[in-house]
């Protein structure tokens, strides 16, 4: 098998970092290759965890391979030298070895327990971008422990609205967990929502729990498709309108459009009228030449539809033709992104959409018709 070299950085070890009755220990990295630089490396850690400290570096240089790096990567961590090991990958230039290693190192933990301590340590004290060259580590480890730990971030959002370490937290564990991330991942999202947090990405986790987009993954299963929307569903209740009208929009878009409809008084507690409705601008442009009449009407809808332009075709082309030219394609129709106010609100959208006519070089009119009453 063709030997995997490591790109190590030059770097300098202080001398006095070494305790001096382990000197000669520490010399045998001298010659030692492969395991036995590994065994040799134990030896120094087993005689003094300071020596073992300075000596890391030393041992790493002259590693040629991702065996042996992981291999006194483990022997650092059993002694609880954390410090050199949370540095090491910073001094591998290429970062497939670098994932390799931490890949390793995190699979190893059920044999060597201290790795989800140096894990939990990492995290609280490692840069964002020293931590996450560790996340490969979070994603090997099968212990029950460091799941029940991220579980524990995962709760507790931070509130700002992208932490990075956070976020190689969360996709761990959704990794880890799946579908059966979603209760934690739909209580962080509505802590999020209150503290300024991370809110998006916990909402993207979500679907990452039910959708893993990786390849060769098959389709989520029905029931858990399911699962996600009724988190959706839960998160949307219990968030402000703003955050509420995004998750609505991603189930609109994710095909649960009878959920999305459900979260518009949510979303609009504002905008219902007395009769239950919510009110939108829409109009039809009939066009030819260079005429147009712009058809504007205000649609009243029962609050069934997160978008009502599905169903507007009918009625809105149905409007009597005002233009003594034929238009030659159908009218196109638009609407107010979301629900009005008032039929004044409404009103002033399609003056503006008459003003946008006009200074295109059209000479445009506007038609008050009649209200369109969707069922």
């Amino acid at each position: 098998m063709k030997r995997v070299l490591l790109c190590l950085a030059a770097f300098l070890v202080p001398a006095a970092a070494l305790a001096a009755d382990c000197d000669t220990l520490v010399g045998a990295a001298d010659t030692a290759k492969g395991p036995d630089l590994v065994r040799a490396y134990g030896a120094v850690a087993n005689c003094d965890s300071s020596a073992a400290d300075g000596a890391f570096n030393v041992f790493l240089r002259k590693s040629t391979d991702i065996d042996t790096a992981t291999g006194l990567a483990l022997v650092a961590i059993d002694h609880q030298v954390y410090t050199p090991v949370w540095n090491m990958l910073e001094r591998v230039k290429d970062y497939s070895q670098r994932d390799a290693i931490a890949t390793k190192v995190g699979a190893a933990c059920t044999d060597h327990p201290n790795v989800v301590q140096f894990l939990q340590g990492a995290y609280y004290g490692l840069r964002d971008i020293q931590f996450v060259a560790w996340s490969n580590a979070l994603d090997a480890c099968e212990s029950p422990d460091v799941t029940k730990w991220m579980r524990s971030i995962i709760a507790k959002p931070p509130g700002v609205p992208y932490d990075e370490k956070y976020n190689a937290i969360g996709d761990a564990y959704v990794k880890h967990e799946h579908v059966d991330a979603l209760p934690v991942l739909q209580r962080a999202a509505v802590a999020a929502s209150h503290n300024g947090g991370p809110f998006n990405a916990i909402i993207d986790k979500m679907d990452t729990a039910v959708h893993p987009h990786t390849l060769g993954q098959p389709d989520a299963k029905p029931e858990d498709e399911a699962k996600l929307t009724e988190a959706l569903v839960a998160v949307a209740n219990a968030v402000p309108p703003e955050q509420a009208a995004l998750v609505a929009d991603r189930l609109y878009n994710a095909g649960a459009h009878e959920a999305a409809a459900g979260l518009l008084r949510r979303v609009y507690p504002d905008r219902v009228t007395a009769a239950g409705r919510l009110q939108y601008g829409a109009a039809s442009i009939e066009r030819c030449d260079k005429q147009a009449v712009l058809h504007y009407a205000l649609v009243l809808d029962p609050a069934k539809r997160w978008s009502i332009l599905p169903d507007l075709d009918g009625p809105m082309r149905a409007f009597k033709p005002r233009l003594k030219c034929d238009a030659k394609t159908p009218w196109p129709i638009e609407a107010t992104p979301e629900p009005v106010k008032s039929p004044d609100d409404a009103e002033a959208w399609a003056e503006k959409e008459l003003d946008q006519l006009t200074k295109d070089g059209v000479d445009a009119k506007i038609r008050k018709e009649k209200d369109v009453v969707l069922p």
